[in-house]
């Protein structure tokens, strides 16, 4: 296990490296390119971006990325950042969480209910090739409508603010892939434990349906729901700054696209920077969830 950490944490150390590198390498690039004579040296560039993250890392290890200028003046960087992760850690858990409950139920249901599938599994798919910018712009414009044929607001449309009216849109968006692939994943998982020898024979010795889908069938299932989990993490990661656009939701994916344009590679840095490492972190906990799960897992190693 110990040998397993000292990997992964090398492994986080050097993603993170690379992801302040790459960012730093890009923006330089493209601020290279708004020139009227643009420097294509691309050994150039790689020495500067270098330079500016190993700045990068050294301001980190003493807690102060300094400051920028923004439209309100100079803002510490630090403070910038924890609020606009925050903001968006609070509407992303939020989305998976209800995910999560809801996808495990229906998906369950589903495959306990020895029922037809075909409509689950295609509207699970509908679910997860839905692109976020297109259920947003539904989801908005279907507000809009409602607010001009009954004169009443239904939910808001966008803004900032930690109750149903301004969460339940971006939440919803949020939540539609992951919720549409842990129901099909869970209904698949299951299915297929339910299936096995074991659980038949756990059947045959009279034990009881409930226990034997607590018992044996949910235990087994646990390894690719934590997985699916995951997943779930990268398609809500990804979706979060078309969301945060969309809503006008002030948290690290609109703050990202807005440094981006402003051209601010110290703000797109550090807000990618952490980004990154919270899936790193997330994916080490899981695994370390999984080993703890599976003893398997524990024997390969």
């Amino acid at each position: 296990m110990l040998k397993f950490l000292v990997r992964r944490a090398f492994f986080i150390i050097l993603v993170s490296i690379f992801i302040v590198f790459f960012i730093f390498l890009g923006m330089g690039m493209a601020r290279n390119s708004d020139l009227q004579e643009p420097n294509f040296d691309l050994v150039a560039h790689s020495l500067t971006a270098w330079t500016r993250t190993q700045t990068f890392f050294d301001n980190a290890r003493q807690g102060e990325w300094g400051s920028f200028q923004s439209d309100a003046g100079e803002v510490p960087l630090t403070e910038f950042v924890r609020e606009a992760y925050v903001n968006s850690m609070g509407l992303l858990l939020t989305a998976l969480a209800g995910s999560v409950i809801v996808g495990l139920i229906l998906g369950s249901a589903a495959a306990l209910s020895k029922r037809s599938s075909l409509s689950l599994l295609t509207i699970t798919v509908l679910g997860i090739s839905a692109p976020s910018f297109f259920a947003a712009l539904l989801l908005q414009q279907g507000a809009i409508r409602y607010q001009d044929a009954f004169q009443q607001r239904l939910v808001s449309v966008a803004g900032f603010g930690w109750d149903v009216e301004h969460m339940l849109l971006p939440v919803l968006v949020l939540a539609a892939r992951p919720l549409a692939y842990l129901t099909r994943s869970a209904f698949i998982s299951l299915d297929h434990v339910m299936r096995q020898d074991y659980i038949r024979t756990a059947a045959a010795k009279g034990l009881r349906r409930s226990g034997i889908v607590l018992i044996h069938a949910f235990k087994n299932v646990s390894v690719p729901m934590f997985t699916a989990v995951s997943v779930s993490l990268r398609f809500s990661l990804s979706s979060l700054p078309v969301v945060e656009f969309f809503f006008a939701w002030p948290g690290m994916g609109l703050r990202l696209i807005e440094a981006i344009n402003g051209r601010q590679a110290q703000v797109v840095a550090a807000l990618a920077f952490i980004m990154g490492l919270t899936f790193l972190i997330v994916n080490l906990v899981l695994d370390l969830i999984y080993r703890l799960i599976d003893p398997r897992l524990r024997t390969e190693e």
